[in-house]
């Protein structure tokens, strides 16, 4: 169903995430050569005997001292690449040195915010900004662990996992998907971890809605790959990358980003992504 045209996006707001995104992979390149992970035996069967995030099931052991170093590479790019916030930034950097590494990975992990909001009121930060910066110099850690068991999720369908807009890798909400190019099938997609799996095509990831009729896609004029799905008994929208039209595939963090007028365009319409996320992102 054509609509707005989309928004015209901040000068460099695209290229930001882009360019985070490819700091991210380089910094994880340099883990998978330094670090170890194990990986979980029957780690699927794990997943859907305890109907929770491998991640809770088995933990995570980050090193404090390349998290450190991670972190304050982070910061430096960060004050290149935005001297808007260059203050607030700095203002993180000086506070760095007094955080408990070993408690604030463990609370990333379990994606406690209250911890963070109490971190921040404590250190004089945004909590928006700390969990911000201090999440996404985590996620090449978790990029590299989720990647370990990508190619079994791929092979497994939704009948393994019945918690679709929750990633069964790190417990992140997911608020995009795509479907796939060679059979229509749908396959969630977390941005935190770069983990995908596959979710029912008409099903509501929000409330498991799959009732004929109330199940609905939204798209923009001239934009046929990103699209809207609306659940209308719950309210709830899902952005999808269709893969269909043109046949190749896209790189869905940036698409997620770039999309952000679908995300305007369901709000206007009265739907919700009932983003509970708590890293703000």
């Amino acid at each position: 169903m054509p609509s707005e045209i989309p928004v015209k996006l901040p000068s460099g707001y695209v290229e930001f995430f882009s360019d985070l995104e490819s700091w991210q992979n380089e910094q994880q390149i340099k883990l998978q050569a330094s670090v170890n992970i194990n990986i979980i035996e029957d780690a699927l069967r794990k997943i859907s005997k305890h109907r929770r995030p491998l991640i809770e099931i088995t933990g995570l052991e980050v090193d404090s001292s390349l998290y450190r170093q991670m972190l304050a590479d982070l910061l430096r790019f960060l004050v290149k690449q935005r001297p808007d916030i260059k203050d607030s930034l700095v203002a993180l950097q000086n506070k760095a040195d007094d955080f408990d590494y070993p408690v604030l990975i463990n609370r990333l992990l379990e994606q406690n915010r209250g911890y963070f909001e109490e971190l921040a009121k404590a250190s004089g930060l945004s909590p928006e900004l700390l969990i911000f910066v201090l999440d996404h110099a985590l996620r090449p850690y978790l990029r590299l662990y989720a990647a370990q068991y990508q190619a079994d999720l791929m092979e497994h369908t939704y009948h393994h996992w019945d918690l679709p807009a929750i990633c069964p890798i790190c417990g992140s909400k997911s608020h995009f998907s795509r479907l796939r190019a060679e059979d229509g099938r749908r396959f969630m997609f977390c941005d935190r971890c770069f983990a995908e799996w596959e979710t029912r095509y008409l099903e509501c990831v929000h409330c498991g809605n799959d009732e004929p009729g109330k199940i609905n896609y939204l798209s923009v004029e001239n934009d046929a790959s990103n699209q809207l799905y609306v659940c209308e008994n719950c309210r709830g929208y899902l952005k999808t990358y269709d893969e269909r039209p043109t046949g190749m595939p896209t790189d869905l963090f940036v698409a997620n980003v770039q999309t952000i007028y679908l995300d305007m365009l369901a709000e206007e319409k009265g739907y919700s992504n009932h983003n509970d996320d708590w890293s703000l992102k």
